[in-house]
């Protein structure tokens, strides 16, 4: 065939740069059409078939891709659950992990993303994430996980069998057969020393204990703390008087002793929620471990959050309080010193662990107040557990509540919670102190004289925004509400405010700023409109919550007569 003819044919094909089989093609099909015309259109039809189902396959191969990709994606995100991984092993369809949970034991097949190595290191405390029964992550390498797995502490006897590593235990007044875990294999074991049992497998031993560095789960990093007393508005004065009875009555044995006064076991500190307890509570702590070196002795806290004594199990709640707690407390002051030991005990929502059977409480049954019979018991024994050889260690507990009324009496008798201290309550003064320091950062720009500033002080910051803003909103009526012969009461936003919602008053304040900014639009600074918005919108959400649950503001404001309405106040 003719290079011409050949080249046009290429031409219309669009094929710029034909090949030397392209042109044998083109070749055997001009001369094919020549003889067999009808050859030439059969094979053209089956090309264009073979083409059409390779397009159906391509389609249906990304469908399926698309929904394997949707598969997996499912396979990694909502909720898992975890399991001990026991083995792992190679099987023809892929890697499969021998996992445990809840005393079950399941063979699952290992998600391709997960790291095979990192499964096989996996601890005995640290767990694998199972999805739809694979395995599809890990949680590992996280000091919560081996805290929350220990378990009794036992004394080592002696090695059972060497090369399986067996050893035998004192557990209580038995001696028991464990395991040891392999993180322990090159231990220097030796008589006495102390080694940690498993939680959920106390036939494994996990870890030793020193005895220097005795740590609980409970035990919080003070030097992590970073409320101070200067970030304290309205409860600077009453934070300084607690830091002085701590000392006196607390850490300064000597000074107690001359004047002849009793030492504090407890501090009950109450009032209705959002007035910088825990805030205070911090900076306090704080303060004692900054001056420790002035002061000579050594502070550790312990916070025990809401109901993390509570166990679905009969006795735990009893146990947690007696041996993970106090047992951290007392084996914290085995350890030799040099100087006094001070440990602070704050117990978060206090009235979370009910109250004694016959207390005038039938909400909390025998079972659920096991921990507070055994906080006081510990509580009442704390002199005895003090040891009587060189520098003291004092116990202090602090208990945080909203509700007071629903403390057990006994919790408040002599030796235990009988320091009880009251909030004080919100005024506009104080109210403006506490505006004062979230408003205080330096780079926040301020609409002033019709302009905007920063680095502006914080006096006129006060004068210009804060007070008017107050003075407008402080005597606002918000709620209303009727008693039961029909008398309509007023109550204004200065009665129901609190400190918290002053701070979220000014970050309200903030953000409005900071939306008029990012949109272009309006002033770029935080005007007095915005303080007072901030105010206001604060206050309405008071107030909605009082509408809709009455006994709030029945706890909050002391109301002794039975209330029928309660109102949010429209205009405000």
């Amino acid at each position: 065939m003719p290079e011409d003819v050949l080249d046009a044919v290429f031409d219309r094909a669009g094929i710029s740069e034909p090949t030397s089989d392209d042109r044998t093609e083109i070749g055997r099909l001009v001369e094919l059409a020549e003889t067999d015309p009808a050859a030439v259109v059969a094979e053209i039809l089956r090309a264009r078939r073979q083409r059409d189902h390779a397009r159906k396959l391509s389609g249906r191969s990304a469908e399926a891709a698309g929904k394997l990709e949707e598969m997996l994606e499912k396979l990694t995100s909502g909720d898992a659950t975890l399991s001990h991984v026991v083995r792992t092993r190679e099987s023809e369809s892929g890697m499969k992990a021998v996992c445990v949970a809840n005393g079950y034991m399941r063979e699952l097949p290992v998600h391709p993303d997960v790291d095979i190595d990192q499964l096989r290191s996996l601890q005995s405390w640290e767990y694998a994430a199972v999805r739809e029964n694979m395995v599809v992550g890990l949680w590992r390498d996280d000091p919560l996980l081996f805290t929350a797995a220990m378990g009794d502490v036992v004394s080592f006897r002696g090695y059972y069998e060497h090369g399986d590593h067996l050893v035998r235990v004192m557990h209580g007044p038995e001696e028991k057969i464990v395991e040891l875990d392999p993180s322990l294999w090159e231990a220097e074991l030796t008589t006495g020393s102390s080694l940690i049992l498993q939680r959920d497998n106390p036939q494994r031993a996990i870890g030793t204990l020193n005895h220097q560095t005795v740590q609980s789960r409970f035990e919080v990093p003070i030097e992590s703390l970073d409320t101070c007393l200067d970030d304290l508005a309205g409860i600077s004065e009453i934070s300084k008087r607690m830091i002085r009875d701590i000392l006196i009555h607390v850490c300064y044995e000597d000074l107690r002793c001359q004047f002849d006064l009793q030492p504090i076991k407890g501090i009950l500190l109450y009032s209705r929620p959002g007035m910088g307890k825990t805030a205070m509570i911090r900076a306090v702590a704080k303060w004692l471990y900054d001056h420790r070196e002035q002061l000579g002795f050594d502070v550790v806290l312990y916070h025990v959050k809401p109901n993390e004594t509570k166990s679905m199990w009969h006795g735990e709640d009893s146990r947690i309080i007696r041996e993970d707690l106090w047992g951290a407390l007392r084996a914290r002051q085995n350890v030799p010193r040099t100087r006094p030991l001070v440990q602070l005990v704050v117990f978060d929502e206090l009235d979370s662990l009910g109250r004694r059977p016959g207390a005038g409480d039938h909400v909390h049954s025998a079972a659920q107040s096991d921990a507070l019979e055994s906080l006081l018991v510990e509580m009442d024994g704390l002199v005895r557990n003090t040891p009587t050889e060189g520098p003291g260690a004092h116990v202090l507990c602090i208990g945080l509540t909203n509700r007071p009324d629903r403390i057990d009496s006994a919790v408040k008798r002599p030796g235990r919670f009988d320091m009880v201290v009251p909030m004080p309550e919100t005024t506009i003064a104080s109210a403006e102190d506490v505006m004062a320091i979230y408003a205080r950062a330096p780079q926040l720009p301020w609409y002033l004289g019709g302009q905007a500033k920063t680095e502006v002080d914080i006096e006129e910051i006060r004068q210009q925004m804060l007070r008017p803003a107050l003075a407008w909103i402080y005597s606002m009526v918000v709620v209303r509400y009727k008693t039961d012969s029909q008398r309509q009461i007023e109550v204004t936003a200065g009665s129901l405010m609190a400190n918290v919602h002053y701070m979220q008053a000014v970050n309200d304040a903030k953000r409005q700023a900071a939306v008029r900014q990012l949109e272009g639009q309006g002033v770029p600074a935080i005007t007095l409109e915005d303080v007072i918005d901030g105010l206001l919108n604060a206050a309405i959400s008071v107030a909605r919550q009082m509408e809709t649950d009455p006994q709030t503001l029945v706890s909050q404001l002391d109301i002794t007569s039975p209330i029928t309405t309660v109102q949010a106040v429209a205009e405000a």
